[in-house]
């Protein structure tokens, strides 16, 4: 099984070579490693020239596009059947693509296939910041699918990927600077089941300087857009007009849906609730039976728990109509 490992780099002077000598140490042989320089301003392209390896092929765009566009274009290039992401500040246990191979091949189906990671990070990260980050990334992959809008099934530089997979589903969304790659899992799930090594094959650094961390609250906000546009395109029912959805949360959340999230959505708003939530469960299953609402979008709020347990006792159905995002 031939793999091309892609990796986009801009600015990346301080781990790049690090990260790169990681895939080149896999004891997985049949690759090739695809590294897009995004524009850097930096030494990047330099260190990139210096690394005398044939299995390295180098592209440089001249302006910074983004992430997104400079995988597409990667993916573009390469000759694998298969695509490992790779990210140019992180690295992978020198048995990373043997073991996801191997799982690939005892698992036909899958379109897709992650791992588990181990964090690290600057000093100034707090373990307690390395700790949250990984448990939310190291999901079973009994759960990736039940809980796709609601945590990222996989961190971005695990994925192995069918490129005839990643091709149907149109790639990286160059909209997204932060998701691309949830939004890119959210499609993929309509192709096929995505997969999850059980054990750390990634180490995945946090640090101050990536886009994840510079911002949350345009990260919250983007992760927010691509599952709203992508459960009313894959799991609402297709119809003339727009679905019609009812908001549940917190104030500043719904604040935040109404002003940068559902103006970009094929999506039309029933009603933004705020208050006293739970009293509403009646009259929320009674709009969605006489099919006045197509489904429910529960944010964050400190009656949810309680809230889903209700509704779905009262026969709405998770990830059909209702959606815990």
């Amino acid at each position: 099984m031939r793999i091309s490992v892609v990796m986009a780099v801009y600015n990346g002077e301080q781990y790049v070579e690090q990260s790169i000598r990681s895939i080149l140490k896999q004891t997985y042989t049949d690759f090739e490693l695809i590294v897009v320089d995004d524009g850097s301003s930096d030494q990047t392209w330099t260190i990139l020239e210096q690394l005398s390896d044939s299995r390295i092929r180098r592209f440089r765009l001249s302006q910074n596009g983004g992430a997104a566009k400079a995988l597409n274009l990667a993916v573009q290039y390469a000759t694998g059947e298969w695509i490992a992401i790779h990210d140019a500040d992180d690295l992978s246990h020198p048995e990373r693509l043997s073991i996801q191979v191997e799982y690939v091949r005892c698992n036909p189906k899958l379109v897709a296939v992650g791992t588990q990671i181990a964090c690290f990070g600057d000093r100034n990260i707090p373990p307690a910041r390395l700790y949250k980050v990984e448990r939310a990334l190291n999901q079973p992959e009994k759960k990736l699918y039940s809980d796709r809008y609601s945590i990222c099934p996989l961190c971005h530089g695990t994925a192995l990927i069918s490129k005839t997979k990643f091709l149907q589903a149109g790639g990286y969304d160059p909209l997204y600077k932060v998701t691309y790659d949830y939004d890119l899992w959210l499609k993929l799930f309509q192709l096929g089941p995505i997969g999850k090594v059980s054990r750390a094959l990634y180490r995945y650094r946090i640090h101050t300087h990536s886009l994840s961390q510079k911002n949350g609250n345009t990260t919250y906000i983007e992760k927010l857009l691509c599952c709203v546009r992508r459960l009313a395109q894959f799991d609402l029912p297709q119809r003339a007009k727009p679905p019609r959805l009812i908001i549940l949360g917190n104030e500043k959340l719904c604040r935040l849906m109404m002003k940068s999230v559902v103006s970009h959505c094929p999506v039309q708003i029933h009603s933004y609730i705020h208050n006293r939530i739970e009293t509403h469960a009646d009259s929320i299953c009674q709009l969605t039976r006489q099919g006045e609402i197509d489904g429910i979008i529960q944010l964050h709020h400190k009656e949810r728990k309680s809230m889903t347990q209700h509704l779905l006792q009262k026969g709405l159905v998770l990830n059909r109509n209702l959606f815990n995002l």
